[in-house]
């Protein structure tokens, strides 16, 4: 019979133990645009780093695929998360998450022919044209595509990955068009020699960085404040090399990001309604 109970009790504090490493286990995540070394390398030391400073446990998870990325997304599996300003827009309004922070600047978009095609002059010429951009979700191809609402009156959309593809597809005639970070063009054609810019959209906000509600208020302003300190930013340093060139990601506000989200409506890939009702953190 003591056997029996130490047995019992030891299971307990077992089980309590496991229970209390599992609820304060955190999931850090990120699209799968890298690789999984890739990935590893820019966003796991990240979660190393907010896992010393804060005495949490975060964890990096690498999803494989895009649906696997937009189902776990909508299943709330996801406590820390940097994507793009539509998922973050997205977030914001479905599942409860606030934005802490974002990259420095705004993200400016355009649309490239190359130089010597008269043909295309504005939006509406795209119709039945070629058009280079990366797949569903792309935040350039959906903003592209979401201004077409006639499907037989809409590009063909080609496929490419990585935007100099989408700039060498338009300049050896792969594509009669394509969409591209305003950045990028100007690093690719700085002279403007071979394209030519026929319509920049409206700024947006830039990807950004969301918590979700198992992070509490007072935790998330932890995380934010050690984040943009010295060590945070050279934490962040892979992510930054990444994206900013080494700039510094800066503060952000939620209501930077509002509205973004409907360009969703036009991903293959990612369900824009959300089944279930979750009330929208309101932290002061």
């Amino acid at each position: 019979m003591q056997s029996r109970i130490k047995f019992l009790v030891l299971c307990t504090v077992f089980t309590s133990m496991f229970s209390v490493s599992v609820s304060a286990e955190y999931i850090f995540t990120a699209p799968p645009r890298e690789s999984l070394d890739k990935g590893i390398k820019v966003y796991k030391p990240i979660a190393d780093y907010l896992s010393d400073i804060t005495g949490e446990k975060f964890t990096y998870y690498h999803p494989e695929t895009w649906t696997e990325y937009s189902s776990q997304m909508h299943a709330e599996k996801f406590d820390l998360v940097f994507d793009g300003p539509h998922f973050v827009d997205w977030r914001i309004n479905n599942i409860g998450h606030n934005v802490m922070l974002k990259l420095p600047k705004i993200g400016r978009w355009t649309l490239i022919t190359r130089k010597d095609d008269h043909s295309i002059t504005k939006i509406s010429d795209m119709a039945g044209k070629k058009a280079c951009a990366p797949g569903s979700p792309n935040f350039g191809m959906l903003n592209m595509m979401s201004h077409f609402t006639d499907p037989d009156k809409q590009p063909i959309h080609i496929k490419v990955k990585g935007w100099n593809n989408v700039f060498n597809g338009v300049k050896n005639g792969k594509c009669d068009v394509g969409v591209l970070p305003n950045t990028n063009h100007k690093v690719f054609d700085k002279d403007m020699s071979f394209t030519k810019s026929i319509h920049k959209h409206l700024p947006y906000p830039n990807q950004g960085m969301t918590y979700g509600p198992r992070i509490s208020y007072d935790l998330s302003q932890k995380i934010k404040k050690s984040l943009l300190s010295k060590n945070g930013q050279a934490a962040l340093m892979n992510l930054r090399n990444r994206y900013t060139a080494g700039k510094k990601l800066t503060s952000a506000e939620n209501e930077e990001y509002d509205g973004v989200r409907i360009v969703l409506k036009r991903a293959n890939n990612f369900t824009y309604e959300k089944n279930s009702t979750t009330a929208v953190a309101s932290h002061p």
